[in-house]
């Protein structure tokens, strides 16, 4: 027999008829688990693999938010929050050079800013904010339109600030960076105040500062909070005793001015035992007000409620810290301690 014989042979002593045509439908599904596939149109296994039982833990890295102050007080106040996708500065008062320098200083480029979020239009919340979205032209300014409003009525802001500009309402949630973040109402003298609750996952960041008293819709979202930014602006006593004049002294002790140590340190106490892991004391005065006396005033109002304090956020129990005025804080990273 010749060679061509042979190959001629060969080919036609495999069974044709067993394998599907061209234009053949093909039904292949999974049997069980473990994952035999089967071609069910002729009933032959073509593989057999078994599928690794892995849990979440093995592909869900762990969520986690990303909290610096760049500076807080009436001398100025800027934030960021943050996840590994990206974050937003929450108000824009300090010096937008610092602010870079800051955020790359802790390996967060600003080109990951994906815009501000501003609380209200006081000059220690915004002085700044043109100045940065000029020089980060993918940034956006999120504020109610009545704030940016008051925004440019009030101070000598370009209006091309406007250019930047996405309108968000209070109680209207919004996606910024793989965040969710929905304004709320807080009660305070400027133009349509809001705080902020900025959610990621089963995590919760709460920043309710310049308010004159905790607002039924900020109670709502602080209690269900993993970290609060919260105001603590004075003592009532330092303020009583202090160099303000009289009608000063009257709007920052009002409901539209600002919440008192010994205010903030009973609403704390009093929502500590749910999921709270972080409190950040802001905006406190210089006049009439000191970090050691916020934090002893809301630290023992907490350890009266029976809860663990701490200053390092490694340890158990809540970790309490006083932001710092004129200098930028340490990188804080915000979990569940659960």
């Amino acid at each position: 027999m010749s060679t061509n014989d042979i190959r001629h042979t060969r080919r036609l002593s495999r069974q044709l008829d067993d394998l599907p045509g061209l234009f053949d439908y093909v039904d292949i599904s999974r049997d069980d688990i473990a994952g035999t596939i089967i071609e069910k149109s002729t009933r032959t296994k073509i593989v057999e693999t078994e599928i690794p039982d892995i849990g979440d833990a093995d592909i869900t890295p762990e969520l986690t938010m990303r909290f610096i102050s760049f500076g807080s007080g009436s001398s100025g106040n800027c934030a960021y929050i943050g996840t590994d996708r990206g974050g937003v500065l929450i108000d824009a008062g300090v010096d937008n050079n610092f602010v870079t320098n800051e955020l790359l200083h802790n390996g967060i480029d600003i080109g990951q800013v994906k815009g501000i979020i501003l609380t209200h239009d006081h000059s220690d919340h915004v002085k700044y904010a043109y100045a940065i979205l000029r020089r980060n032209r993918h940034m956006r300014l999120f504020c109610t339109p009545k704030t940016l409003n008051g925004l440019l009525r009030r101070h000598s802001i370009s209006r091309r600030i406007k250019d930047y500009h996405c309108s968000i309402y209070k109680e209207f949630p919004f996606e910024v960076a793989g965040m969710t973040i929905t304004p709320f109402e807080v009660c305070h003298d400027g133009t349509d105040n809001v705080g902020f609750a900025v959610e990621t996952g089963n995590l919760r960041f709460v920043v309710t500062t310049d308010t004159g008293y905790i607002t039924e819709r900020a109670d709502f979202y602080m209690r269900g909070a993993n970290a609060l930014m919260v105001e603590a602006n004075y003592d009532a006593e330092m303020l009583r005793n202090g160099p303000y004049p009289e009608h000063l002294k009257a709007r920052i002790a009002s409901e539209r001015g600002h919440l008192d140590n010994a205010v903030t340190a009973a609403y704390l106490a009093g929502i500590s035992s749910g999921c709270l892991t972080d409190i950040f004391l802001c905006h406190l005065s210089h006049d009439n007000n000191c970090p050691e006396i916020a934090l002893n005033t809301v630290s023992t109002a907490l350890k009266a409620a029976g809860v663990t304090v701490s200053d390092d956020p490694r340890q158990p129990g809540i970790h309490l810290c006083a932001l710092p005025r004129f200098v930028a804080s340490r990188l804080f990273v915000i979990r569940n301690k659960d």
